[in-house]
């Protein structure tokens, strides 16, 4: 998950797949999950629910500031990035199934990609 952390106000978070931009993510942040990880988080903030055997990344905006932002379902093939913006004032968070919380400063990012050695 990335979101706003302990900060009150909302975070902004450019989104991008594969090296081309899709958004940006203004809210309280984005959770990204896998069909058996970190579905039920995702579901809550009304993501898709999504079965076990289809190989793709789940992108949940969580109370987005966007009416047109809605859930996405990548192919695990991809790599995002999830980068706070330098013109944004505030930092954000990351946390890996809610545990260790770091931040996030300006101009920092997140790659997420699926493992090449995936567990069977």
């Amino acid at each position: 998950t990335v979101d706003r952390g302990s900060s009150p106000f909302l975070t902004n978070i450019a989104v991008c797949c594969n090296g081309k931009f899709v958004t940006s993510a203004q809210g309280d942040g984005l959770i990204i999950a896998t069909p058996t990880g970190s579905t039920a988080y995702s579901l809550a903030a009304g993501g898709s629910m999504v079965h076990p055997d289809v190989p793709g990344i789940l992108l949940t905006p969580i109370c987005t500031q966007s009416l047109s932002f809605r859930p996405i379902i990548f192919p695990d093939s991809v790599t995002l990035k999830l980068e706070i913006p330098v013109e944004f004032p505030n930092t954000a968070s990351v946390s890996f199934d809610g545990k260790h919380p770091l931040t996030l400063k300006k101009g920092w990012s997140v790659t997420v990609s699926n493992s090449k050695w995936p567990i069977p």
